[in-house]
């Protein structure tokens, strides 16, 4: 039977099958070991995956047809973004459950438990972003080496104006893939723009452990000397830093930093210098062990004096250091 023709990425099946025990293990090879039981007898089991990628990015298309229940454990070496494009599934990733269906899609991180129930019916797209890949860019995007793996928030909430715009993104690349456009070899570097662009944009739209690495004031294109003086501050930030230090690591001077900084970002350079710290700090108190104190974490981020440091992030975050620290980010 001919694949459906609104059914994505139709030219890339890798299987179709109404026999379980296959249908486990060929999703297996392509994903990882997993427990796979049908919850209802009287379902028509018809599964069906298609798959397309590479260089640790693949778009899939997965069906079962059944009620199913999935338990595959920790996935380890992959993130997995689950759209439904048809029916609901209920999904545990460490210890949030979510409802999945047209108001909302998942993630699952690679170290949380995930066991999932997809319903009678239910078709999803879903991403598959291979973890170091998915670090790479992170660190790009926050100038940053990462303490902890990214963890997001597993509930995808396909109403946010940011998520929407992500969504439309996916939908068009998983287009231009079944269109047979990016996986050309002399297309290659388009596709690895698109794939970081995707990575890149889904770190932006999903809240994740690294939201506050990713809370900056600007808002549009920086000039030259403005963005080497943020990247200079990015790499920088447990040392004290003075102005002069700054501008000359920009190449200009501190009077013309101080215009730059003015002009783009309606703040001075100390100031911004300032932001980049606390949001640091909010990073560290969430991903660091709880035998790290405040005060070393504080210390990371360049504040010196922890009674100013406590101040400061009060007055950014509206709580205190130690009330953050007792509702870290954990899934």
């Amino acid at each position: 039977m001919q694949s459906k023709p609104d059914i994505p990425l139709s030219r890339f099946r890798q299987f179709r099958t109404p026999d379980l025990d296959e249908a486990r293990a060929l999703v297996a090879r392509n994903f990882c070991g997993h427990r796979l039981e049908r919850q209802a007898r009287e379902d028509a089991f018809d599964a069906c995956q298609h798959r397309a990628g590479g260089n640790g990015l693949f778009y899939n298309y997965i069906r079962y047809g059944a009620d199913v229940e999935i338990e595959p454990g920790e996935l380890g070496s992959f993130y997995l973004i689950q759209v439904p494009i048809r029916g609901q599934a209920l999904i545990r990733n460490g210890r949030i459950e979510v409802e999945t269906g047209s108001a909302a899609a998942s993630v699952l991180n690679p170290d949380r438990h995930t066991r999932m129930r997809w319903l009678s019916g239910c078709e999803q797209v879903l991403l598959q972003i291979d973890r170091n890949r998915l670090t790479a860019v992170a660190e790009t995007l926050t100038g940053t080496a990462l303490q902890a793996p990214v963890r997001f928030d597993p509930q995808i909430d396909r109403a946010r104006p940011e998520m929407q715009r992500w969504l439309a993104l996916f939908r068009r690349a998983v287009s231009a893939v079944d269109h047979g456009a990016l996986l050309d070899p002399e297309q290659a570097l388009s596709r690895a723009l698109v794939e970081d662009e995707l990575i890149a944009g889904f770190l932006r739209a999903q809240p994740s452990s690294i939201a506050p690495l990713l809370e900056r004031p600007e808002t549009g294109p920086l000039s030259p000397h403005v963005r080497r003086a943020r990247d200079f501050m990015q790499e920088h930030l447990a040392e004290p830093l003075t102005l002069s230090q700054i501008a000359a690591a920009a190449g200009t001077s501190p009077r013309n930093l101080q215009l730059g900084f003015s002009q783009l970002l309606e703040m001075t350079p100390l100031a911004y210098l300032r932001v980049l710290r606390l949001n640091y700090a909010r990073y560290l108190l969430c991903e660091s062990p709880p035998q790290v104190t405040i005060a070393s974490i504080a210390g990371a981020a360049g504040f010196s004096h922890l009674g100013r440091f406590s101040a400061q992030y009060a007055a950014r975050f509206g709580e205190g250091p130690s009330q953050t620290r007792k509702q870290r980010y954990l899934i």
